[in-house]
């Protein structure tokens, strides 16, 4: 499983140097995580699972700083090392990251890096181009939740897909309440699917159902809370 240590936003210019494509001065969401060292699924069928809930990833341009894995520049798609699977595990995250902040943010183009520690062998840092804290925080809730399920063999679509649609129309209107019903209309996905992505949201505490002297239709409706943003650096 994926734990996350922490999450803060900063400048972090010390990790510009690691990928040409940042952009100098631009805020970076890191992460603190310690990756699962012995999993149950290959580190090439994880990424699989991944593309397959959120094809984007397989779109993304992707360089490794190690003599032995250059690859063309203009090539597209996540690399994965052989035999560094919790450095695999924390790569694709940035990678997964990345998509849901673009999605969230609405930004078409953002950059990232990650730093596999020499001990403990487990952690890494990742490094994400961020323009919000509340954006990055929400999106690394998420992407760990996603991440976890992916290695226990849970389907990731269309629930972490759904969960994000959700949190953007939820995040747009957080001052009211909303049913299943009506979040299900705006995100154009079913009212059912609303209602299992806001479960999954309430899980996380990134929801919470709001509470009424009297509701007469008898549906429950959540309130946004959010992610209680990244901590400045």
């Amino acid at each position: 499983m994926i734990r996350l240590h922490s999450i803060a936003l900063g400048a972090y210019p010390e990790a510009e140097s690691l990928n040409p494509r940042f952009q100098a001065g631009h805020a970076k969401l890191r992460l603190i995580v310690d990756a699962e060292p012995m999993p149950d699924i290959p580190d090439q069928a994880l990424h699989t699972r991944l593309v397959a809930a959120f094809p984007g990833i397989g779109r993304h341009h992707c360089q490794v700083h190690d003599s032995a894995s250059r690859r063309d520049p203009r090539g597209r798609g996540v690399v994965l090392v052989e035999g560094e699977t919790t450095a695999n595990q924390a790569h694709l995250l940035e990678h997964l990251l990345l998509e849901m902040l673009g999605f969230l943010d609405r930004v078409p183009r953002l950059s990232g890096v990650t730093c596999a520690y020499t001990s403990p062998p487990e952690r890494s840092d990742i490094f994400v181009e961020c323009v919000d804290g509340e954006s990055g925080a929400l999106a690394a809730r998420v992407a760990v939740d996603a991440m976890n399920a992916a290695l226990l063999g849970e389907p990731l679509s269309p629930l972490y897909p759904d969960v994000l649609k959700c949190a953007r129309q939820l995040r747009r209107h957080a001052a009211h309440p909303w049913p299943a019903d009506r979040l299900g209309r705006a995100a154009r996905i079913s009212r059912a699917r609303a209602g299992i992505a806001l479960e999954a949201l309430a899980h996380a505490a990134l929801v919470e159902r709001a509470s009424f002297a009297m509701n007469f239709s008898g549906e429950p409706h959540y309130r946004f809370v959010g992610a209680g943003g990244a901590g400045r650096r």
